[in-house]
């Protein structure tokens, strides 16, 4: 019986250690990126889930000239399409 209980606890602190890894990855992923959470949601259910987060954090950025304006875009590594663009006035 005694080898159960610590089973089971153990296995509950495992998935507990877990989830937070994940929730503290995913916070660091939205904190580094160059877009504001509501921009994130990609797919605009409401929520930004682990694969939205990646894609916004694995970012580069290159300067532009738009309208005469230096503008700096940040673009996904993975496709190379923009996510944002913000330009000096």
């Amino acid at each position: 019986m005694q080898f159960w209980k610590k089973l089971v606890k153990n296995i509950v602190l495992i998935a507990f250690g877990i989830a937070i890894c994940y929730l503290m990855l995913l916070g660091w992923m939205v904190y580094i990126s160059p877009l504001k959470y509501a921009e994130m949601d990609f797919d605009h259910n409401g929520t930004v889930d682990f694969f939205e987060a990646d894609y916004a954090s694995s970012f580069g950025e290159r300067k532009t000239l738009k309208n005469g304006h230096a503008c700096i875009e940040y673009f996904a590594y993975k496709d190379g399409l923009t996510l944002k663009e913000v330009c000096s006035k």
